[in-house]
């Protein structure tokens, strides 16, 4: 890395490195499967404050090989950002709204039900070249050009509104990327970015956050300098919580006068935090073998619940595959595959019940752990029990490491 991706200056320091790791959706379909790797590493600039890997994975290489594969992000705070759009100066039932990628449908269907006639969706392949019609964001984050924003501005208009969920942080080359947004806006245009907010998990030190497919981890402090490429300026900021990672939705203006400057304290309050959490790191893996050494004392193994990127995020950097006999997922089509990197083969929640698995971790959402216990319920009466592999769930590991 030789300068920040966001406001592009020298001054980037790394903070972790966690060595090749594999892409996390490329499933292995033989146990002796070797998966390619990639280097991933954080970096934090101490002139923006921004988190970033320092060598984004090349958009072609995070092509899901399967096409069953989905992301969903959350949506309950949507009615809300409906409301705030509505009160955006300027914007009214005939302006041209424009979602990005197919994250952004429901917010459009919400416009439409509230009487916009001009609501459209980009269409990744006639209108960014994409190979499908349902291309991802990895690679709409990619065809999507200044180039290109200028060729669907001259054949639809200019856009008065563009949304952009969950695609920013995919960006390989953000800079680019924002001023393609700048170029599909209006003069006095609005833009509306929705983005993880990792600031929490910064400081819970919840390595699971750092995903070969996000290349940025934005707080709500260091997000609005995304902006100065889309010559565009803040108008507001605001976090919605939900359960492991809030979400930052920035509401924004076109405005080539404008000029938006961090906060030096701010910047060094963000550095200081990627600091410690790079800094941490070697700690926290040596508690999670001390603990583990613990759970599977009395020869019985470990198994996870949930075989996607947060479980493969949890095992690899850590280095804990050999505690592991499998990882449950109730998704049929994962049966009978092997977690990216470590191997460790995928079984029908039945593998609980062999009687070799003592302990068993999750990773998945916190707010669906009660429904999942529920389901096992003979594993946990044979004295199986569950934990978490996030700092942020009740049933986290991080309990047992402290006490």
């Amino acid at each position: 890395m030789t300068s920040c991706l966001i406001c592009r200056s020298a001054q980037v320091e790394r903070v972790l490195d966690l060595g090749r790791q594999p892409v996390s959706s490329h499933f292995g379909t033989r146990s002796d499967a070797a998966a390619k790797r990639h280097p991933l590493a954080l970096a934090a600039c101490r002139d923006c404050g921004v988190v970033q890997l320092t060598q984004p994975v090349p958009h072609a290489d995070l092509v899901p090989p399967f096409d069953w594969i989905t992301y969903r992000e959350p949506e309950t705070h949507l009615d809300r950002v409906l409301d705030c759009a509505l009160a955006l100066d300027g914007l009214h039932r005939g302006a041209s709204i424009v979602g990005l990628s197919f994250k952004d449908a429901t917010t459009l269907e919400r416009f439409r039900k509230n009487g916009f006639t001009h609501v459209r969706s980009i269409d990744a392949q006639a209108e960014l070249g994409a190979r499908k019609a349902d291309a991802g964001v990895e690679s709409i984050q990619a065809l999507f050009t200044p180039q290109r924003a200028r060729e669907i501005a001259e054949a639809h208009g200019p856009a008065d509104l563009v949304i952009a969920r969950h695609i920013l942080e995919h960006a390989e080359r953000p800079h680019d990327f924002m001023a393609a947004l700048g170029t599909l806006l209006a003069p006095g245009g609005h833009l509306v970015i929705e983005v993880p907010d990792c600031r929490a998990n910064l400081e819970r030190q919840d390595y699971t956050m750092i995903w070969e497919e996000h290349v940025l981890y934005f707080t709500p402090e260091t997000l609005p300098q995304a902006l100065a490429a889309a010559a565009c300026v803040p108008l507001a900021v605001e976090v919605h919580p939900f359960p492991f990672e809030d979400v930052i939705v920035l509401y924004a203006r076109k405005d080539a006068a404008g000029r938006y400057g961090p906060d030096p304290q701010t910047v060094s309050r963000n550095a200081r935090l990627a600091a410690a959490y790079g800094a941490a790191f070697p700690d926290w893996t040596a508690r999670y073998r001390a603990l583990f050494d613990k759970f599977t004392a009395n020869g019985r193994r470990l198994a996870a619940y949930g075989a996607g990127h947060l479980t493969t995020a949890f095992v690899n950097f850590h280095g804990l595959a050999d505690y592991f006999a499998c990882v449950i997922d109730d998704t049929p089509q994962k049966q009978g595959l092997f977690l990216p990197g470590c191997n460790l083969p995928i079984a029908p929640r039945g593998r609980l019940l062999d009687g070799d698995i003592g302990h068993c971790l999750f990773g998945l959402a916190p707010q669906i752990e009660d429904k999942v216990i529920a389901n096992n319920a003979e594993f946990v009466a044979r004295g199986g029990q569950f934990h978490s592999m996030f700092a942020d769930s009740p049933r986290s590991i991080r309990g047992l490491i402290s006490s």
